[in-house]
């Protein structure tokens, strides 16, 4: 394995940590992460390694930026994405956020089933989309929710990558 894989996979086994044990992820993590991503991409492709890196930060803010908008999201969890699409580049970020979808998906189907609270969980999401359609006002819609509705999507961003990381090799 590659060294710029180790080093992006301890970074965000970090996050994932301290996500799961804070609900939070550091800045500094973030930070330490996009300044590897851009040294690895210089070094590694010159300067179309710039292209690659802002190509792979920018992806994730263009996904994911309705859904932070509405806190559907976490800052956290774009920033983590966006770290990991500094070392991988575009292709490889897209890669990576449809298997963070994919795999963040079952997490939740599987939580609402272990709970028995699939119908309150659409019922509370279709109500949120009336709610705007109608009133056209902005309110968070992780507000309103359960503390027991949210997990931490850094966990499907870790395996997002280890997937990604699995196909590309």
């Amino acid at each position: 394995m590659e060294v710029h894989i180790i080093l992006l996979l301890c970074l965000v086994g970090l996050a994932v940590l301290s996500d799961l044990a804070s609900g939070r992820i550091p800045n500094g993590i973030i930070a330490a992460g996009l300044a590897c991503g851009i040294l690895y991409q210089i070094f590694t492709n010159g300067v179309v390694g710039i292209i690659l890196y802002l190509g792979g930060i920018v992806l994730p803010i263009l996904i994911f930026g309705l859904f932070f908008y509405f806190r559907m999201i976490g800052a956290g969890d774009i920033k983590l994405l966006c770290m990991a699409g500094g070392f991988l580049g575009p292709s490889g970020c897209f890669a990576c956020v449809k298997w963070s979808i994919f795999i963040g998906g079952i997490i939740s189907l599987s939580i609402m089933l272990h709970r028995h609270n699939m119908e309150e969980r659409l019922l509370f999401f279709a109500e949120y989309v009336s709610q705007y359609a109608r009133e056209r006002q902005w309110r968070p819609y992780i507000s309103g929710a359960k503390e027991e509705a949210k997990f931490c999507f850094s966990v499907p961003i870790l395996l997002g990558i280890l997937c990604q990381i699995g196909g590309s090799v």
